[in-house]
């Protein structure tokens, strides 16, 4: 099944590959929420999982993420981190729009890969699920900068209740904190030039040789310092916030919208427990520009790029764990991507 896309189509075929908490939340958001297209493909290692989400959108099952790609109009990446990059690519070979969940690939060598893909096809076809810039905070927030003066310093928190898929320290770094990698330097409109991790006392569910917390510091191009603590088992909630220092004033994201109680003698909001809690409006925004891109033959929101220099920023980072301070070095912006 192929997608004309010179002109729009009533509803756009999507094929979604992962049906896990993202994947399934994904599924029944382009299903229940998102207009102009509908889930006709999943697929899953696991069968079962698959099936069940399947009979309750309507959907088919895949037998293998292949026969979901020739399927499909579009396609929905979200399976393991580690099987981002040959699955971006069956997509690019089979040409068709594809939403990729971040990172586009844990290694720098698979991630080159899938964009020397779409720079060998010469058109963009893949768009990577960096969702924070949809969210409504992070976009007034990256408004409103300009109203403070040059930014100095941008402190941000990421703290989730548990590492959901087991920590260590790398994947804290190249699937967590890398978010952040990405969120700043749009909101910066800058490049990293260093980076350094410092670690310090481990939190009481870190396994032994691993770190939580860590301090990731950055220093930009034009000498902002921009700090991420990064803290998978925080235990209490699900946690995001965002100060931006500059030279006239500051900025100061809390955590959403969430609203404030008061009853009891007490004051205060409840906290998430996942994600979905805090970014569930980002990711509709995201899959709703998304689709609309798509029906006018476009992409939307991240590229393969910058999942490329997220990548790169993200393995540095896991090098000064051990080797100290690590320059940040990326090669020159393909034509495709200006």
């Amino acid at each position: 099944m192929s997608l004309c896309l010179n002109h729009r189509v009533t509803s756009l075929s999507v094929g979604v590959i992962g049906t896990g908490n993202i994947g399934t939340a994904h599924a029944r958001s382009l299903a229940r929420e998102v207009s102009g297209a509908e889930v006709t493909w999943v697929f899953d290692a696991d069968s079962a999982r698959a099936s069940a989400l399947a009979d309750e959108l309507g959907a088919h099952v895949a037998p293998s993420a292949e026969q979901l790609i020739a399927s499909s109009d579009a396609v929905v990446i979200a399976s393991p981190d580690a099987l981002h990059a040959d699955q971006a690519i069956l997509c690019l070979d089979a040409q068709r729009p594809t939403l990729c969940e971040k990172p586009l690939a844990p290694t720098v060598g698979e991630a080159q890969r899938v964009v020397d893909a779409e720079l060998d096809l010469g058109r963009r076809l893949l768009s990577l699920g960096f969702m924070r810039r949809f969210d409504p905070g992070y976009v007034y927030l990256k408004a409103a900068i300009p109203s403070v003066g040059t930014p100095l310093i941008v402190h941000n928190v990421h703290r989730n209740t548990f590492a959901p898929y087991g920590l260590t320290s790398a994947g804290t770094l190249t699937n967590s904190a890398i978010h952040e990698l990405d969120i700043n330097r749009w909101l910066l409109d800058d490049e990293y030039a260093s980076v350094q991790v410092i670690v310090g006392r481990p939190g009481p569910d870190t396994p032994e040789g691993e770190f939580d917390p860590m301090l990731v510091i950055l220093t930009t191009e034009r000498g902002t310092l921009v700090e991420i603590e990064a803290f998978v088992n925080a235990r209490y909630g699900y946690e995001v916030r965002c100060e931006v220092v500059a030279s006239g004033g500051t900025l100061d994201m809390g955590d959403g919208s969430f609203i404030t109680r008061r009853a009891d003698r007490a004051v205060g909001h409840d906290v998430p427990e996942l994600w979905l809690g805090r970014f569930g409006e980002a990711y509709r925004r995201e899959l709703q520009a998304w689709v609309d891109a798509t029906h006018r033959g476009k992409t939307s929101g991240a590229t393969a790029w910058d999942g490329l220099v997220a990548t790169i920023t993200a393995n540095a980072a896991v090098r000064s764990i051990t080797e100290g301070p690590q320059a940040i070095d990326v090669p020159a912006r393909p034509a495709l991507y200006a």
